[in-house]
């Protein structure tokens, strides 16, 4: 008996020299600045309970908002709301990029933290200083933190070609695997990635390693955690919604116990000074000018699509303009006023519009291959309407039949005029023959012409795509 008890107090002791680490993460927060000020009250409240915790993003801190995406230095602004909140760490995003590597090195090298992603190799040339990894001590505690980026089948993260020139990427789960060694060098190791939660599974299958993952990019609500491989895989949704809290006690270079919470930003009180600092960024006149009214809600993504496709085929002049899914940034809109600030929330990326002549097989051609790189649905359209059938176990679809507005199918053998984005012309396989030329506008800017003509605009029930299952 005395010998059992004996073991007991010396385990009771054992634990109480553990030291408990505290590590909140984040992930795309898309320059949803209305809701930073929950998150610095939140992450002021538990800095009160573990002065030494850190606060890591796994990217997509941009992209969003116009506030943030627009002006000299995009991004820029949700770098200093981050440096304000003091943010130790974030790995890159694919939407980092949306601005080219000039406005990526400006926000790197504004940030009071460093950045990190093992898979990404700029050249000097634009001065992106990045790191793979960084390793932190906190309470004696040695934490390393390895970032990855995704890398599409392109080999390059989901943004524009032309923003991503002159940096090299790699497969993420290949470099990871030259990391392993970081488990000897550390106490803790954490992968903070934005890949998608289907990868990150197939990581911690990879790379047992690892404590734990801190993940983004699919937006994905993770309760709890989720464990894979002895690997705690977690992450936040998006814009705000939610904080993790991952604890770990750690004792002789040893994680005892790990677990995942996750915090609902909605339930904390804005802070007032971050407020402040919001309210200054969106205090910008050009933002605020009305252009229009929107007559009823608008509670479809495919109709604000139709809505920004009209716009672009009425000012470049073509019969037909296609938009990806992925270029609408709203779910939905509310009657009312529509604003420039609205406009680029809409349409944050200025992708130039490319005008082109093509077949119509060659328009059924674009429409199947869109989605094959844009995985948000369903191209949006103007000028026409078709149907198609997803195919079974693949990532694009057939289109079974197309018509002009009139109900006109449309001619395989017939040429039709075509507005389309950079983007979609850079990143979508077999494009017509002809590569058509520069209209000189973005979508942006084609929706600030248009609807300024406007005194009302109704797009409530507006649909122009039937898809169905294989």
């Amino acid at each position: 008996m005395k010998k059992s008890l004996l073991f007991t107090l010396l385990g009771l002791l054992g634990t109480a020299f553990a030291e408990q680490i505290t590590i909140l993460g984040i992930n795309d927060m898309h320059a949803h600045i209305d809701g930073v000020a929950r998150l610095t009250t939140c992450v002021k409240q538990e800095r009160e309970k573990a002065p030494q915790l850190l606060l890591l993003s796994a990217g997509d801190n941009r992209t969003g908002s116009p506030y943030v995406d627009c002006g000299d230095h995009p991004g820029a602004s949700m770098i200093q709301l981050m440096n304000h909140i003091g943010f130790d760490l974030s790995a890159l995003g694919n939407h980092e990029f949306d601005s080219g590597p000039t406005a990526l090195a400006y926000c790197i090298n504004a940030a009071d933290f460093d950045f990190v992603s093992a898979n990404v190799f700029p050249t000097d040339k634009h001065g992106i200083n990045l790191k793979p990894y960084k390793i932190f001590e906190r309470n004696g505690v040695r934490i390393g933190v390895l970032g990855l980026l995704q890398i599409d089948a392109n080999g390059r993260p989901d943004a524009h070609p032309d923003m991503c020139k002159g940096i090299g990427f790699m497969d993420p789960l290949k470099v990871a695997e030259h990391y392993k060694y970081l488990r000897s060098q550390c106490d803790v190791l954490i992968l903070l990635t934005h890949l998608g939660f289907e990868t990150d599974i197939e990581l911690a299958r990879r790379f047992p390693e690892a404590d734990a993952i801190i993940g983004g990019h699919s937006h994905t609500k993770v309760e709890n955690g989720h464990t894979e491989n002895g690997v705690l895989i977690t992450q936040t949704q998006n814009k705000f919604k939610y904080l993790t809290r991952l604890t770990l006690e750690v004792e002789n270079g040893k994680v005892l116990s790990k677990k995942a919470e996750l915090l609902p930003l909605g339930a904390y009180e804005a802070d007032t000074e971050t407020t402040a600092m919001v309210e200054q960024i969106k205090a910008q006149p050009f933002f605020k000018r009305v252009l229009t009214t929107v007559k009823r809600d608008i509670p479809r993504r495919e109709s604000l699509g139709c809505m920004m496709a009209d716009a672009i085929r009425s000012c470049v002049g073509t019969e037909i303009a296609i938009v990806n899914m992925g270029n609408v940034r709203l779910d939905s809109f509310p009657a009312g006023p529509l604003t420039v600030a609205d406009v680029y929330s809409l349409d944050p990326f200025g992708n130039d519009t490319i005008r082109m002549t093509v077949t119509g097989a060659e328009l059924i051609r674009v429409l199947e291959n869109i989605t094959q790189n844009d995985d948000h649905g369903a191209p949006c359209v103007s000028g026409m309407s078709y149907k198609a059938v997803w195919l079974k176990g693949a990532d694009r679809m057939r289109v079974i039949s197309a018509c002009l507005p009139d109900g006109t199918p449309i001619n395989p053998e017939a040429r039709y005029t075509l507005a389309i984005n950079s983007y979609l012309c850079a990143t979508t396989e077999a494009m017509p023959a002809d590569p058509g030329v520069s209209a000189k506008i973005d979508g942006a800017t084609s929706m600030i012409r248009a609807f300024e003509a406007m005194s009302e605009i109704d797009y409530a029930d507006i649909s122009r795509v039937e898809t169905s299952k294989e």
